[in-house]
């Protein structure tokens, strides 16, 4: 799971670094696709509707479920890496999906307040299983993007300047527990090499300002990872594997000049 702020190269580290071929789902709402190159081993499938206001929660979902399918039975070619991203614009018409089959029919009478606190239940299921689904596939990789948010350290302090954390942006408990979903949870931001020059970032390890990043491997090798790290999935596959920083940086480099 890649997290971030808009624009921090989470889809362009897919699109440079992921096992092609590769197929992106951009879901409903989603702008990341703009950045998506039209080229051989990397499919885009994208919602192609003017104005999302006017389709039904309900139906957006079912198109969701209906492109995923196809493209995991490989109705659209082989995929190696399957990259869904947007997950934050999912919940969205998950909820209001929710909400709408609860004040269906003579329910609406006792109004949307009494239905918010069940419509997130609801909601919070239907992601899981989506996710669940995505991750039981036979797919070699999955990686899924979503925005950053600011979360409250204790969610029960209604104080205007609460101390706060950074997050995954999904509401509630569920952006604690989504990152117990993924093998590797990743916080992607952005560093200024130069005055002209960007870099991207990953941050593999948590602290006091940045929860929901999660690496799941031996305690051994989490011990010897980096807090941060360039932007590459070749680079962290072998550190996952236990490779010393060092040695994995000189086979990465040696990799990208083209060396063995």
């Amino acid at each position: 799971m890649l997290w971030g702020r808009p624009n921090t190269f989470k889809t362009t580290a897919i699109v440079e670094t992921w096992p092609r071929p590769i197929h992106f789902i951009s879901l409903p709402g989603e702008k990341g696709y703009e950045t998506i190159p039209q080229v051989e081993g990397i499919t885009s499938h994208v919602w192609a509707v003017q104005d999302l206001a006017l389709v039904s929660p309900a139906s957006v979902l079912r198109e969701m479920e209906e492109i995923t399918a196809q493209v995991l039975g490989r109705q659209h070619g082989p995929v190696t890496t399957l990259a869904v991203e947007g997950l934050h614009k999912v919940y969205d018409y998950a909820y209001d999906a929710a909400l709408n089959d609860l004040l269906a029919g003579d329910k609406k009478d006792q109004g949307a307040e009494v239905f918010r606190g069940p419509a997130y239940g609801i909601a919070h299921k239907t992601v899981m299983r989506y996710l669940n689904k995505v991750s039981a596939a036979n797919v070699e990789y999955l990686v899924v993007t979503c925005w950053e948010g600011d979360k409250k350290d204790d969610p029960k302090n209604r104080q205007a300047n609460a101390p706060t954390h950074k997050a995954p942006q999904l509401p509630g408990q569920l952006a604690d527990a989504i990152t117990g979903e993924f093998g590797v949870s990743v916080r992607s931001t952005i560093k200024r090499k130069s005055p002209t020059e960007l870099a991207g970032q990953w941050q593999l390890l948590p602290d006091g300002q940045v929860h929901g990043c999660a690496v799941k491997v031996p305690l051994e090798i989490a011990k010897g990872l980096p807090r941060t790290m360039p932007q590459d999935f070749r680079l962290l596959q072998l550190l996952l594997q236990g490779v010393p920083q060092a040695e994995a940086a000189e086979r990465w480099l040696a990799s990208l000049k083209g060396g063995v």
